[in-house]
């Protein structure tokens, strides 16, 4: 005969229900918000989080602090358009989507350039998630130019002074970010290296780890690793031009 028993989920001691949670919610891949080949997951590894969140009000309390507290969202804007799942009504980037968004308090977010889709969607969204959010950790990775980009505009001089980069800079700066990191990848225009740790440079009938080609593309070909970390905090001594943004209560020397 069928047992008239059952578990009772919410009979647990807090600490007991955060873990078996966490086992669940939590994944050490991250969360992709835009889904390609560089960051898919395998069908075992995704998890349904809406049939957890609907059990009961209580469930989605304690399940939804742990999902978007403890994961480390990833988003993919590395194709030339925004993709529409992202911005269409009820997706991450819409204003349907501004409540869950601003639970988020780890976001990676992958470019390929900074332009003005950044400027007039990104950026404001990730602003708002740390000003009337929760965001308080901001990794930022800029992918390689397109080669056929950097053979028709050659070195990208101006490119800090852009309002594009103008507004990433603002970002990273932002006050009540506690961790940020900008990283480029191992082909990134040469106006970078100034902000990386110092390669060796190629001498004379030997091969050195950065080579800069004559479209102003640089390239590391030994020993490092795909992503490069960048000084962002000198980046924005140099080449910002807005006003510090200060904490309340924060001294301006």
């Amino acid at each position: 005969m069928p047992s008239d028993s059952c578990f009772r989920f919410f009979d647990l001691p807090a600490e007991l229900r955060t873990n078996i949670l966490s086992h669940i919610l939590i994944s050490k891949y991250g969360i992709v918000l835009y889904n390609c080949t560089l960051f898919g997951l395998t069908p075992r590894d995704r998890v349904t989080v809406l049939y957890i969140f609907l059990v009961n009000v209580q469930m989605y309390q304690e399940a939804s602090a742990i999902f978007y507290g403890q994961n480390r969202f990833i988003l993919n804007g590395q194709s030339h358009r925004l993709p529409g799942h992202l911005t269409k009504p009820g997706g991450f980037l819409s204003p349907q989507g501004q409540d869950a968004r601003r639970r988020v308090q780890t976001l990676c977010l992958y470019l390929t350039r900074v332009g003005g889709e950044f400027e007039n969607i990104l950026s404001p969204a990730i602003s708002d998630m740390i000003l009337s959010g929760s965001l308080r950790r901001l990794k930022i990775c800029l992918g390689p130019p397109s080669s056929q980009h950097a053979r028709i505009s050659g070195p990208d001089i101006d490119l800090m002074a852009k309002l594009p980069f103008q507004a990433l800079l603002n970002l990273l700066a932002d006050p009540d970010l506690q961790q940020v990191e900008l990283c480029v990848w191992k082909v990134h225009w040469a106006i970078f290296c100034p902000f990386h740790e110092k390669l060796e440079a190629p001498a004379k009938g030997k091969a050195g780890a950065e080579t800069v080609n004559d479209h102003g593309l640089a390239t590391i070909t030994r020993g490092y690793p795909d992503w490069i970390q960048l000084d962002w905090q000198a980046m924005v001594d140099v080449f910002r031009t807005g006003e510090r943004i200060i904490k309340i209560g924060e001294t301006d020397y």
